[in-house]
């Protein structure tokens, strides 16, 4: 075998072990898990203001809190007053085109709300998300309904570093 074969085999060798290598990079790196990413915001409704925080990681977001201000009647003299209602540590749901669909019930000040949550995480670093809660209170001793109350906030998303 001459010199310029032996070179060529080296050379061919050489640039098959890198290919190699970066592939397997490559696999590695993609398999790797996405570090956490926090996405947070404001919003208001006539009432007051309203907060939200979001980790997303993996194409999953989980709630960490969502505040918002409800206007709530009460059932006996229909009267209003208005309640803050907070989550701390909500369900996850997955992403789907960076837009979530959070649909859930929780506690929150002796009321049981049901909460519809929705939005869309811009590859911006900006996005929204709305809120539609409805919650009721009840008398414990006899189970009734004795508050009725209802939210709805949009919130302004900025996505934050990674975590």
């Amino acid at each position: 075998m001459n010199i310029a074969a032996r070179r060529f085999r080296r050379s061919r060798t050489s640039v098959l072990m890198v290919a190699l290598f970066a592939s397997a990079f490559a696999m590695l790196a993609a398999s790797a898990p996405a570090g956490a990413v926090l996405w947070g915001g404001s919003g208001a409704n006539d009432l007051g203001p309203g907060t939200i925080l979001f980790k997303v990681q993996n194409g999953r977001a989980t709630i960490k809190s969502v505040q918002a201000i409800m206007s709530c009647r009460d059932t006996s003299d229909g009267t209003y007053s208005d309640r803050a209602f907070d989550v701390v540590n909500g369900p996850t749901d997955t992403l789907n085109r960076n837009r979530f669909g959070f649909n859930f019930s929780r506690s929150s000040g002796g009321r049981q709300g049901h909460i519809r949550l929705t939005g869309r995480l811009g590859s911006n670093g900006r996005g929204t998300a709305r809120l539609d809660l409805t919650a009721v209170g009840r008398d414990f001793s006899t189970d009734s309904v004795i508050e009725r109350c209802q939210a709805s906030v949009e919130y302004r998303l900025r996505r934050g570093r990674a975590g």
